[in-house]
């Protein structure tokens, strides 16, 4: 029973500090926020929505060549309910450090996708700038911060 106790321990402090190593190795997170109207999905149908910038934006960032392996897109949320136009959504995207990529690099081609993502949906529902739905804009706008 020690030994089985000890060995699982070892295990334990061994993968423990594997992962704090490979997470003290990650060279760049970059966090993307996208905002629109939202609103309730059978009263406000047709509005923009964040979520749906944000995952247009990763399928961008999938598409645009990098390397295979050199980022990882977690964290994306959105919404507060299960029936309801997001008025947010977010995602993470970290740089992988043995890549070969900077991090300006990567945050050159997020900000690039996250545009085109929030362009995307905007021109999906015929939104432009300046729009407004019941008083606030209508449009999907983002960020893009290195964290």
């Amino acid at each position: 029973m020690k030994k089985i106790l000890l060995t699982t321990l070892v295990a334990l402090a061994c993968s423990t500090s594997l992962l704090s190593a490979g997470h003290a190795q990650t060279a760049a997170s970059i966090l993307v926020e996208f905002q629109g109207p939202g609103g309730h999905s059978s009263s406000n149908y047709g509005r923009t929505s964040a979520l749906h910038a944000a995952a247009r934006s990763i399928i961008k960032l999938q598409a645009a060549g990098l390397p295979l392996g050199s980022y990882t897109v977690s964290e994306l949320t959105g919404g507060n309910s299960v029936n309801s136009i997001a008025s947010d959504g977010k995602f993470v995207v970290k740089l992988n450090p043995q890549s070969g990529i900077s991090p300006e690099d990567l945050l050159a081609k997020v900000s690039e996708v996250a545009k085109a993502g929030a362009d995307e949906e905007n021109a999906f529902r015929n939104v432009k700038p300046g729009d407004l739905t019941a008083g606030a804009a209508a449009d999907i706008r983002y960020s893009v911060v290195m964290q």
